[in-house]
């Protein structure tokens, strides 16, 4: 398994910026065809709203919209002339006041997205949580990025979080393209709620004899359950082994559990300082 598809999530200009000298290089490294998505903001006017939305107001919002699209088309393809990368420019206009349905489409298609971590400052309104929707919706593995990560390597070492679940065996197997080309690999389970899983000292174990099979020797760690939070535990973890990627399942509970116990994929989402691996 490899990655041939590899899908770069261009809301803006920023984000531009941020992700192609990592997305780009993922897909020389994978010898991948990369595609660029921009979703141009729809005009949407909102009933109840006392002011009229005259042809001025949406000749501007037009040309705004376009330009912004012209300079992220520069980027992406100045980016993929620079690395040599097979690549595809695409530029949709959204549909519906939420820009998620066209990037989900579109992850349907890839064996791997790639976006920036959530930033509620900086993303579009019609963008906001696009990320959380490509984990739960999309079916296929999201690789999130810190902001300022730049071209730094990606997956030389390698955390896996573990625990008996859908979310965690789908990242796992996910997973695999980096795991293999991985200097360092660690499978770490953690005992959130005692007696919800199976026991968590030879789960471990366990799974490192599956990957094992693939060529990807891990080192195993069983974390009690203690003070600190399952995400937490988790970051604190690649810190101490300097991992250059953590991968997890995401949202692997109801809302009702994590509203009372947290919830390790909120944590790391927030505060994750790593590109981080998450499918569902």
């Amino acid at each position: 398994m490899s990655y041939k598809t590899i899908l770069a999530c261009l809301t803006s200009e920023f984000a531009a910026r941020r992700l192609l000298p990592a997305a780009c290089g993922l897909a020389v490294r994978f010898d991948a065809h990369l595609t660029g998505l921009h979703t141009r903001e729809a005009f949407v006017p909102y009933s109840g709203i006392a002011i009229a939305a005259d042809e001025i107001t949406i000749g501007d919002f037009s040309s705004r919209v376009s330009e912004e699209d012209r300079k992220i088309e520069k980027l992406f393809k100045a980016a993929a002339d620079q690395t040599g990368c097979i690549s595809e420019w695409r530029s949709q206009a959204a549909r519906s006041p939420d820009a998620a349905d066209e990037l989900r489409e579109s992850a349907i298609r890839s064996d791997l997205t790639v976006a920036l971590f959530p930033d509620a400052e900086r993303e579009r309104f019609d963008q906001r949580g696009f990320q959380k929707d490509l984990v739960a919706n999309s079916g296929r593995p999201l690789l999130l990025l810190p902001n300022d990560w730049g071209d730094q390597p990606i997956g030389t070492r390698v955390l896996a979080a573990w625990k008996p679940s859908r979310e965690a065996a789908r990242a796992l197997h996910d997973g695999l393209p980096f795991l293999k080309d991985a200097a360092f690999a660690e499978v770490v389970t953690i005992e959130e709620h005692p007696h919800t899983y199976a026991d968590t000292s030879t789960e471990g174990h366990e799974i490192a004899r599956v990957l094992s099979r693939h060529g990807v020797t891990a080192e195993v760690r069983d974390i009690p359950d203690g003070e600190h939070p399952a995400g937490l535990c988790l970051l604190m973890e690649a810190a101490s082994q300097q991992c250059d990627l953590l991968i997890m399942g995401g949202y692997g509970h109801s809302r009702l559990h994590r509203l009372i116990f947290g919830d390790a994929s909120e944590h790391v989402l927030q505060e994750a300082r790593i590109p981080v691996l998450m499918s569902s």
